[in-house]
């Protein structure tokens, strides 16, 4: 999350869904896409055009500092079947975040989400207890410079009234994100210091020290670079693709397809890409140990089937939902051939606001062997 002082106070506060009523209604049936088929498959796995990501932070600390260096710093609590984690998140002024963490192999951790990270020791001290945050941490952060920071705090009982929040231009190159801010607090004592020197904090309308302690879930498209390719069962997917090996995380996936539905489990999250007629019709992201899917992606009509060459552009709506809370983002995805081996989608959001300013392009490429490269990456405007 990057902070301009500009912004006032009623820029940072969450705001109602952008999508209610009986205009959600009908994406609870998608239809089949009417596309016109020209062709045979070329392949026998699905395409996943498109890469979800959802998190939910059970505590959130947000400081916003007046280093010189730095801009927005967060201090994220993540709960796993296995122990919960905490992670350091600091933001240049450009909105660029980086995180660090203490967690083995942390190139291959939740892959999904290309953020850069640096794996280093992360010293923590937490004294939390229910509802009441009380957290030391100390750690090097990108630029080396060693940090130290503490907050005390009690989470509020009950949700704000409204839930769907800003993401302020954190990571704008890599995610185009909602949030549901399920609970939002300013009531919490908090120092930080950079390289032994205590920081102030920037202020609310000149008034007030930014400082929050949030939960929040964090879900949505990320930019991505992964092959899909024909296993025994299902199929794998390997990232960075072996075409374009430059990519802040790796992994090696086994996906499950019963024709219907595509499901990997990676141990914190499970996404499943639901298809109909082998076009995606949605997308699911549930988080270990949370009752609410923590993402939600729902088309109107269904993709056609990207494995098939079909006539002109198709276009269809989507709406995104995140922690349970229904149309927190909106928008339309068009999809059409460029040349006899590649499919282009433009992922184009149109609200709110600060998902609409990170339009998408999804490269498709087959190749010889069944393999398939998908790519996607940040357009500075949709086309």
């Amino acid at each position: 999350m990057l902070w301009t002082t500009g912004c006032g106070l009623k820029g940072l506060l969450p705001t109602k869904p952008v999508v209610s009523g009986a205009d959600l209604e009908q994406f609870e049936a998608p239809a089949a896409s009417p596309a016109h088929y020209d062709g045979e498959p070329k392949t026998d796995i699905p395409v996943l055009p498109l890469q979800a990501f959802g998190l939910q932070y059970a505590a959130d600390v947000v400081f916003v500092s007046q280093h010189p260096d730095w801009d927005m710093h967060e201090y994220a609590r993540l709960d796993t079947p296995q122990r919960s984690i905490w992670i350091a998140k600091d933001s240049n002024h450009k909105g660029e975040q980086t995180i660090v963490a203490d967690v083995p192999k942390l190139s291959n951790w939740l892959p999904e989400i290309p953020a850069p990270r640096i794996q280093a020791p992360v010293v923590v001290d937490d004294n939390s207890a229910g509802d009441t945050i009380n957290i030391r941490m100390s750690y090097d952060n990108p630029l080396g410079q060693h940090t130290e920071m503490s907050a005390e705090g009690i989470m509020p009982s009950r949700p704000p009234s409204k839930r769907n929040g800003n993401t302020m231009g954190h990571s704008r190159d890599v995610v185009a994100a909602v949030l549901d801010i399920e609970r939002f607090g300013s009531r919490i004592k908090g120092k930080m210091s950079i390289d032994g020197e205590p920081q102030r904090f920037e202020k609310i309308l000149g008034l007030v020290p930014f400082k929050f302690l949030l939960q929040q879930t964090q879900a949505g498209i990320v930019i991505t670079n992964f092959r899909l390719s024909p296993a025994e069962t299902g199929f794998s997917l390997t990232r960075p693709s072996p075409a374009d090996p430059d990519w802040p995380t790796s992994s090696q996936e086994q996906w499950s397809w019963d024709g219907e539905t595509a499901r990997y489990d990676n141990g914190v999250v499970l996404f499943e890409y639901v298809f109909k007629h082998r076009g995606l019709s949605g997308i699911t992201v549930r988080q270990h140990g949370l009752d609410a899917p923590t993402f939600a992606l729902k088309l109107q009509p269904a993709l056609p089937d990207l494995t098939r060459p079909f006539l002109g552009e198709h276009v269809v709506d989507f709406v995104m939902d995140v922690n349970g809370q229904q149309g927190h983002g909106a928008g339309r995805i068009k999809a059409a051939w460029a040349d006899p081996h590649t499919i282009v989608l433009h992922f184009e959001p149109s609200s709110p606001s600060w998902l609409a300013s990170r339009p998408m392009m999804t490269t498709i490429r087959f190749t010889a062997d069944g393999s398939v490269d998908v790519r996607t990456t940040r357009t500075v405007t949709a086309p």
